[in-house]
């Protein structure tokens, strides 16, 4: 590995809270066969994809990092955006007779996660019916990722309220969408 490509990796780890890392590397078979994936594993729990091939490996990691930063320097207006969403959508829930969400915080990382894919996706801390949980999907996530919060909440109400995929009885709604807080659909796993 490059000295930059190590020093992206270091400050990704230090930023998340991570101590350690080691590169990972698997040679892919197959459609992809000649080619190798590029990661590394965190504190020797957590296995980070980054790149097929090391060509965007740096690239990659620098990504991660702007998005943990802009987060981090823009919690605040998306928690408030979030609020106020979730304002909207328990209205909504009140006319359809379901239950209210009590946005608590938003997050970006999951520290108590094995799975990179959860421990490092934006989340909204919520309660219903007395259940805590990190809810995500994602174009929430994405649209945290990508500093397109507001876009995409004026998206959401620009459409009719519909039930996510796979929910079967939803009992609430976050951004326009009726979700479960009964099933493990659309939550960040420990």
């Amino acid at each position: 590995m490059k000295k930059s490509e190590i020093a992206a990796v270091n400050e990704f780890v230090a930023l998340v809270g991570g101590k350690s890392w080691e590169r990972t590397s698997h040679r892919c078979t197959g459609k992809w066969s000649g080619t190798t994936d590029y990661g590394f594993v965190m504190d020797g729990r957590v296995t980070f994809f980054v790149s097929n091939g090391m060509s965007y490996f740096e690239q990659r990691v620098r990504e991660w990092i702007k998005a943990i930063r802009t987060f981090r320097e823009k919690k605040d207006y998306y928690l408030r955006l979030l609020r106020e969403q979730a304002a909207r959508d328990n209205a909504r829930a009140t006319v359809e007779g379901l239950q209210s969400v009590r946005l608590i915080d938003i997050g970006i990382i999951s520290p108590e996660c094995g799975s990179s894919y959860d421990f490092f996706s934006p989340f909204a801390l919520i309660e219903v019916n007395g259940r805590q949980f990190k809810h995500r999907t994602t174009n929430l996530s994405f649209a945290i990722t990508q500093d397109e919060l507001e876009k995409y909440l004026d998206e959401c109400n620009s459409k009719r309220i519909y039930t996510a995929g796979a929910v079967k009885e939803p009992d609430y709604i976050l951004g326009g969408v009726r979700f479960s807080s009964t099933d493990e659909l659309y939550k960040i796993r420990r």
